[in-house]
């Protein structure tokens, strides 16, 4: 975290002496200090970091990360003050204006090098506290997590007690081990504290595979030597010999060990092992040639937290992902280690739902409600249930700190962020992406890779590690909505707050978590509390990032403006309810734009307004007045028109021709209303970057389709009312991946796929077609068809050929069934959510859904 935080710090440092030409020699070297006593100091805070479990050491660590900010800060400041400065003045009264400017300038600049001397006062003093604290001695830190690794893996859950809800689990994967005689791979892969291991372990015992005498489990550490993974394999699978008689193995090489290991398996009749807790698919890739196919019914079990390791273990591996325990077996784990009365139950089974079906949690609240036997004594566990059961089991909190000190420092901020997100929300992935953006956590990677790309690199990462949960598809099968177990974002909160990264302010709470100092800050509820409460004009000063996430609570206009005005570096802001507003013309004045999404329209494009990039919805008669030749970065775009509004059927003025000029364009979406005909198709043909259309509206030409680039993969269409089958023409569409024919679409009776037609496409959504009763597809149509929703077609029969077509999502494939319908009610809600957003480059970023 403090790596993070302290290189953002330096590289703006550097980018600040090599872009500021007119600095004042001693603001110069105040930076130049700063830079360079920043390097030093980082490497010290990244050794501290092992040891933030100490009081003074974690001290040390947020007072490297307060002056590293603080140093940004000012920085900031003096680039908002050379800007307001240096604007050419001409004539005689702009003169005057500067004359008399000139002393507010002086004691400006005066002040800025006041602060400049504090933050260096304040770095002598943290330098002289690192020999204090001995951190600059901390040695071997690896050795420290590696203990901390064996330590957890021996007091793990599944030695605790015999978890619940396996059933199911052990019945299909045992089927897939005893299936035939060839070797078997089982990956098995969730978060940590779900249970793998012990999953791995009944599988193990299990009196179907008692016919493999030759076993062994080996627990793969983080940091992992491949000799000595393979000696803690072949001794394991010699557990008859003593340590003594084995003592060779310690002269023996890589290639020597793989090389014995397999002899050792081709000598006996069959094997089982399980490797538990593989971080890297590296060390199974080096071993992995010492398993031999000898078609005795071997197997081979795997244990990971990573998905991503889990899918390439083999070609022929069953991948299996770990479950959380439904309610019901989530309060039988309970039942197994607390002793509970009747009286209890309720409260019991609240605090059980609260562990989210997380077998880690459930076993420690069992243990630390063991010895409680009264209703008072549960109430008050209740209250306060994480920080109590962290009290009782400290593996919560180091399993899962595991997974988070191996991040990159870039993405540690990125899952610290999630702390923001109030308990149960369901957030938007393209929303979170550009809030990473404008918070300064994803950079340019240098390689041709767009932020926005990077950002999706960064969620999958995440979600393939188990740390994010996906509570919603789109209907092509991309994630559209995540959610975070409450473990990992009380781990976030915690670890959020304890570094000053964010402060959460909760008036509901008797005691609301201080947030004064945080550079960003959260509002679940009560904004008049936290704007009243007490704080300096430096900590307000402070303040970069601030977010208003409470849905019921309407913000006034004064608040509003308070806001705006109180905070002076604020650069990201989101207000959930701020589209209830009339939309501020500031916004849509702000030159430095990038990305605008206000559903109901009503603003207006400026011609120097450049750096857009997504611009959504726009009233068509507010588009067809803009110059687009300037345009160039725009990547997404969604026009619409309302009832009423004036828009002509012929002429110039009503055409796409102005969209064939976005040559960055991807994603494109045009509502109309019914009465009005969209217009020709071809301009589109010039994006040559377009990956998806939406279209809802009649077509004047629906031949036109065909005219779509091929870089065209996810087409939408709704109420063109073709009233010729469209399947030829979309069958000329080669690339599409995802096909979505929405009501009214076509009015016919019969449509026809031919065959060697749709060859790419993997997820069809047929809706609302009550006409239709006819639907053939030929034997070689869509032969990658891997998902098909059909709605609202009561007349037609589905093609015998598409039955074993699994359904798609179509929106609603949550994580918690039970949660379904609150899920899709808070992203109707979500539609209202707004934000505004600068990113690294001082684009500002502003949305209203």
């Amino acid at each position: 975290m403090v790596d993070a935080i302290v290189s953002t710090a330096i590289e703006k440092l550097s980018d600040f002496l090599t872009q500021e030409i007119n600095i004042r020699i001693g603001v110069k070297d105040g930076v130049h200090w700063l830079k360079d006593e920043l390097v030093y100091l980082q490497s010290s805070a990244r050794y501290a970091e092992s040891r933030q479990h100490e009081e003074l050491i974690r001290i040390w660590i947020n007072n490297v990360n307060e002056v590293a900010q603080e140093a940004v800060i000012i920085l900031e400041r003096f680039s908002d003050h050379q800007k307001k400065h240096s604007a050419p003045r001409q004539g005689v009264l702009d003169c005057l204006r500067s004359s008399i400017c000139i002393c507010t300038k002086e004691v400006e600049l005066y002040d800025i090098g006041k602060e400049i001397e504090s933050v260096k006062g304040r770095v002598n003093e943290i330098k002289n506290r690192r020999a204090e604290y001995g951190i600059g001695n901390i040695l071997d830190t690896a050795n420290v997590q590696q203990r901390k690794r064996a330590l957890l893996r021996a007091t793990a859950v599944e030695n605790k007690v015999d978890v619940v809800g396996f059933e199911d689990d052990v019945r299909i994967l045992l089927a897939e081990l005893t299936e035939d005689p060839a070797l078997k791979y089982v990956s098995i892969h969730g978060m940590g504290g779900l249970g793998k291991t012990t999953l791995a372990g009944k599988l193990y015992h299990s009196s179907e595979l008692s016919h493999l005498k030759s076993r062994a489990w080996v627990c793969v550490s983080e940091d992992y030597k491949t000799e000595d993974v393979l000696r803690k394999i072949i001794k394991s699978f010699m557990k008859q010999k003593l340590d003594g008689e084995l003592a060779y193995l310690d002269k023996m090489d890589e290639a020597d060990l793989l090389q014995h290991l397999l002899n050792l398996l081709q000598e006996r009749d069959g094997f089982l092992a399980v490797i538990d807790d593989i971080w890297d698919i590296k060390v199974w890739k080096k071993i992995k040639s010492a398993f031999p196919d000898k078609r005795d019914g071997s197997g081979v079990i795997i244990t990971t937290r990573y998905k991503k390791v889990a899918e390439r273990v083999d070609d022929r591996c069953v991948v299996h992902k770990l479950r959380f325990l439904n309610e019901e077996e989530s309060w039988q784990l309970l039942c197994k280690t607390a002793k509970q009365t009747p009286n209890l139950d309720k409260l019991g089974r609240e605090m059980v739902s609260r562990c989210r079906g997380l077998p880690l949690a459930i076993v420690a609240l069992g243990g630390l409600l063991f010895h409680k036997k009264s209703y008072q004594d549960w109430s008050k566990v209740k209250n306060d249930l994480w920080r109590q059961l962290k009290g009782e089991s400290a593996e919560i909190d180091e399993i899962l700190s595991l997974s988070y000190n191996e991040l990159s420092p870039q993405m540690r901020d990125c899952f610290l962020y999630l702390a923001r997100f109030p308990e149960d929300y369901t957030f938007g992935v393209e929303k979170l992406k550009l809030l990473w953006i404008a918070e300064e956590f994803i950079t340019d990677k240098g390689d041709g890779l767009v932020m926005e790309d990077v950002a999706e690199e960064y969620v999958n990462e995440l979600i393939n590690r188990n740390m994010i949960l996906i509570a919603t598809f789109k209907f092509d099968g991309q994630v559209a909505k995540c959610q975070v177990h409450d473990v990992v974002r009380d781990l976030a909160i915690q670890k959020a707050s304890a570094d000053k990264f964010l402060g959460v302010f909760d008036s509901s709470k008797k005691h609301p978590n201080p947030i004064r100092g945080h550079r960003r800050q959260a509002i679940y509820n009560g904004t008049g509390d936290y704007l009243e409460l007490p704080g300096s004009c430096s900590d307000d000063l402070k303040v970069c990032s601030l977010s208003v996430m409470n849905e019921s609570e309407e913000l006034t206009i004064e608040e509003v403006k308070l806001i705006y005005t109180r905070f002076e570096n604020l650069i990201v802001l989101d207000l959930a309810d701020f589209s209830r507003y009339k939309f501020p013309r500031e916004i849509c004045e702000l030159e430095d734009l990038r990305h605008i999404r206000f559903h109901k329209g009503g603003f207006k494009i400026q011609s120097n307004q450049t750096k857009l990039q997504t611009v959504d919805t726009i009233k068509y008669s507010d588009w067809i007045q803009i110059d687009t030749v300037n345009l160039l970065d725009l990547r997404a775009l969604s026009i619409t028109s309302v009832e009423g509004e004036e828009v002509s059927e012929e002429g110039t003025a009503y055409s796409w021709e102005s969209i064939a000029k976005l040559t960055s364009l991807e994603t494109f979406n045009f509502y109309f209303s019914h009465y009005l005909m969209i217009p020709s198709i071809r301009p589109l043909s010039y994006c040559e970057n377009l990956q998806s259309v939406c279209l809802s509206g009649p077509i004047k030409d629906p031949s036109e389709l065909r005219f779509l680039p091929e870089s065209v993969t996810n087409l939408s269409l709704s109420k063109t009312k073709f009233t010729q089958d469209p399947m030829p023409t979309l069958a000329s569409l080669s690339n599409i991946t995802a096909l979505d024919l929405g009501e009214g679409t076509y009015t016919g009776e019969k449509m026809v796929c031919s065959d060697n037609t749709f060859p790419c496409l993997q997820f069809l959504k047929l809706v609302g077609h009550p006409n239709l009763k006819e639907w053939h597809v030929e034997d070689g149509a869509m032969p990658s068809l891997r998902g098909l929703y059909i709605d609202d077609c009561d007349n037609m029969m589905i093609p015998e050929r598409l039955n074993c077509v699994p359904p798609t999502p179509d929106f609603t494939e949550l994580i918690y069934e039970k949660k379904k319908r609150e899920i899709v009610a808070q992203h109707a809600r979500e539609l209202l959510e707004g934000y505004l957003m600068r990113s690294p480059t001082g684009e500002v970023i502003y949305s209203i859904q």
